[in-house]
């Protein structure tokens, strides 16, 4: 094998990562939106114990967080794969670092979020069990830290043109911001839950970053390094 050859293989190899980013992200984005809009809600009535019960014993408790964990999924593996070209950008390589660690917690703790319902008899007369305090903490640590890295994704993406532009910066932003509050004060106030829909703009910033990256990688045949350092 020429050594011309072996450069091109080298080189392809290296970019298949970045050609699955762009439709991962699109995946991530509308499982995100479906997940959510189908996701249970409560009777706002009682305490917080049996408003959790309420939704856990709905029928589309378990359609709606089989989206959401295929959603983190796609977004954990987006993440990681950009993550490949992200690190030749002056400060993304350390934000998407970050970030895909969370979103690799987050996709575990989805999962536990998924299964949380075969718990739902035990707190059907309004204990705390250990699955409620786990689904408390899931929910207030892990879903706001998420919605935050996805919020703080959108702005580095953005300003860098990496993922996105200063448009759909704002998207991402509002959307991981509302995901992130509204998710921190859940299992404490019903103040906040109307900021789940709004947290909606996280799946429509996924799509059109998705969108966005995947003609531009096409048309370059791959990463183009900018002349300032950046990625185009």
């Amino acid at each position: 094998m020429s050594t011309s050859t072996r450069a091109r293989t080298q080189l392809s190899r290296a970019r298949r990562p970045e050609r699955v980013a762009g439709p991962l992200l699109v995946v991530a984005g509308v499982a995100f939106f479906a997940g959510g809009a189908i996701h249970p809600g409560d009777s706002g009535e009682g305490s917080k114990v049996s408003q959790l019960h309420d939704m856990m014993v709905d029928s589309m408790w378990y359609p709606s967080h089989a989206l959401l964990l295929t959603a983190m999924a796609c977004f954990a593996a987006a993440i990681l794969a950009f993550r490949r070209r992200g690190g030749r950008v002056s400060g993304m390589a350390t934000v998407t670092g970050i970030v895909s660690v969370i979103a690799v917690v987050a996709t575990i703790g989805m999962t536990l979020h998924l299964f949380a319902a075969l718990g739902a008899d035990g707190i059907a007369g309004g204990e705390k069990t250990f699955v409620y305090h786990v689904q408390t903490w899931n929910e207030t640590i892990v879903d706001s830290l998420w919605g935050l890295g996805i919020a703080v994704l959108a702005v580095a993406g953005g300003r860098t043109r990496t993922l996105g532009n200063p448009v759909t910066l704002a998207l991402g932003l509002v959307g991981g911001l509302a995901f992130a509050l509204a998710s921190a004060t859940i299992a404490f106030t019903d103040r906040f839950d109307a900021l789940f829909p709004l947290a909606s703009l996280i799946g429509i910033w996924a799509v059109v970053v998705g969108l966005m990256m995947s003609p531009r990688q096409a048309r370059s045949g791959g990463t183009v390094s900018a002349p300032d350092g950046g990625l185009r």
